[in-house]
């Protein structure tokens, strides 16, 4: 017999807690309160809700982060009076090619690299700071809510299913277990960051990408360390590329100097599923042991670690971000700027031009998709879009590699307005010759490392740090079928990669055993949400599923 759901319902459901979604929710609050000031008559009233899997608002958010305020300010323009938490203000910066020991400045920094005047900030604090004013707004929030499932009737998305609590290994229910609850909404709202279950089943039901470009992401691997007075002054910022990364691999560092005794610093990695072999957390380790980091570390302590996997394809891989029922938000939108390497602003923003849609939608009592597609228009005439149009094809410039990206990223900055074809100056070759080369690349031996306990760690350690908690005993949510891990994990992929899954998770999820017979081990409570291991799969069988809700990492000030 099936099970009754519960079914709650709103007027707007918000699916993902981070800065996108709870920028909408307080901006649609707040033009709701001001037109029923003007509009006494005409009063609108708008049941809003903003769900999140994590069991603390904020601590599921990670970034680095240098803060635009332009969104915020325009939010609110009083968040410094209402305790907006900022750590503090650039006003040092440098960006760095690094060897293995030596380290050479830039002798300018082009006009997207410039951060002076912005505030450091701690996304974790932030989240949970503007979860308290959508909640003092009048925003219900529910917290350890995992979305787990979309509702569409009629060829229209009509709400959310939030995942059953209570269920063990064998997805049996336990005492206590509770089935899933359906929320159901005129209008929902998805933001769940950087590569969502939710909008992945969007784009398969919806084709919201049909017509763009493919997505690129890269693994940010992050930690927060305390470090003795006078190494380095507060609202330092430094930028790196080159070490511990091949020329023909994206990414970098960077260390912020929240106070003069906390620093954030971390390693983005390109993930490459024809390269998957690449360790993002053993990247940030030998990043940490370059002459320059070090130095700074020496006689620190490790506070808190975390990872999550970033969306860069910019403007030309973005998709639809609306459809009949629904809008997406933020970096689930593609809305990242990796030349700038910001996207909290553009998230914020992106919020408030859905927020406004949402508004109209309600006071003309119509959600058809006409009207959503006011959200599409909205972004193309702001300065989100202009932002995001003019660095179109930065991140694309660097698929051949770092020395043809930095030339073709130079020009654009030498030649305002030049965006260079994506053909520019590549090499032609059949994806075939691609493939074959990345696997020769992946067959080569990396050089040992081992942590040193001081200033670099393992994995396990690191995890330690994160605060990650899961229910033991719930069914397990990287899902790999049973045939899949048959003759792809064990046989395929053991010898064409050697079982890259064992490197590219910086939680060490995946363990492969080779006795009493070859096993790959999946320690699912270990999970830090960052998705890499859907994405850097190269063959694509793992599926990563929201666990139940509440667990997951406990950032505080990542």
């Amino acid at each position: 017999m099936k099970e009754e759901r519960e079914s709650l319902a709103f007027d707007v459901v918000f699916a993902g807690g981070g800065p996108a979604n709870l920028s909408a929710a307080i901006h649609l609050k707040n033009l709701i309160v001001r037109h029923n000031a003007l509009h006494p008559a005409e009063e609108l009233e708008a049941d809003i809700a903003v769900i999140d899997k994590s069991r603390r608002w904020g601590s599921h958010l990670l970034s680095g982060a240098i803060l635009d305020t332009r969104a915020l300010e325009e939010l609110m323009p009083d968040y410094r009076e209402r305790g907006c938490p900022l750590e503090s203000v650039a006003n040092d910066e440098g960006v760095f090619f690094l060897t293995e020991k030596r380290k050479f400045a830039f002798p300018f920094l082009p006009e997207p690299f410039r951060n002076i005047g912005y505030p450091l900030i701690s996304l974790s604090r932030l989240g949970a700071w503007m979860a308290g004013e959508a909640e003092k707004a009048g925003v219900q929030l529910f917290d350890s809510t995992a979305a787990v499932g979309l509702l569409v009737e009629n060829g229209a998305v009509c709400g959310i299913l939030a995942g059953e609590l209570g269920l063990d290994r064998q997805e049996k229910p336990k005492p206590g277990h509770l089935p899933g609850i359906e929320l159901r909404a005129k209008i929902t709202v998805f933001g769940e960051g950087a590569a969502g279950s939710l909008a992945g089943e969007l784009q398969k039901t919806f084709s919201l990408q049909q017509e763009s470009e493919a997505q690129h992401y890269e693994t940010g691997v992050k930690e927060v360390w305390q470090i003795p007075e006078g190494r380095i002054k507060a609202g330092a910022v430094r930028h790196t590329f080159g070490y511990p990364l091949p020329a023909d691999r994206y990414g970098g560092g960077w260390l912020y100097a929240y106070s003069s005794t906390m620093l954030s610093l971390g390693f983005v990695t390109a993930i490459e599923r024809s390269a998957p072999e690449c360790d993002p957390h053993r990247n940030l380790q030998l990043f940490k042991q370059h002459p320059f980091i070090a130095s700074i570390l020496e006689g620190g302590s490790l506070v808190e670690y975390g990872a999550k996997a970033i969306t860069s394809g910019g403007l030309n891989a973005m998709g639809r971000i609306c459809g009949p029922g629904f809008l997406v938000t933020g970096e689930s939108a593609g809305m990242l700027n990796m030349q700038r390497i910001k996207g909290i602003h553009l998230a914020m923003k992106s919020g408030m031009l859905a927020a406004e849609t949402i508004f109209e939608a309600l006071l003309r009592n119509d959600s058809s998709p006409p009207t959503l597609q006011g959200y599409e228009e909205r972004f193309r005439k702001s300065w989100a879009y202009e932002e995001l149009y003019d660095a179109r094809n930065f991140r694309q410039a660097f698929e051949k590699g770092l020395y043809n990206g930095l030339l073709q990223a130079g020009m654009q900055f030498t030649i305002p307005g030049l965006s260079l074809a994506s053909g520019f100056l590549k090499k032609k070759e059949s994806t075939e010759e691609r493939q074959q080369e990345k696997k020769k690349h992946s067959a080569l031996p990396l050089t040992p490392f081992r942590p040193d306990g001081k200033i670099t760690f393992g994995k396990e350690e690191c995890l330690y740090r994160s605060g990650t908690v899961h229910e033991e005993n719930q069914p397990c949510h990287l899902r790999i079928s049973s045939g899949d891990m048959t003759e792809i994990c064990l046989e395929r992929c053991r010898k064409e990669y050697d079982n890259p899954c064992t490197m590219f998770c910086p939680a060490k999820v995946y363990e492969f055993t080779r006795t009493p017979e070859p096993a790959l081990k999946i320690s699912a409570s270990n999970c830090l949400h960052c998705k890499t291991c859907a994405l850097a799969d190269p063959y694509g069988i793992i599926t990563w599923t929201p666990p139940e809700g509440g667990g997951g990492p406990g950032y505080k000030l990542s």
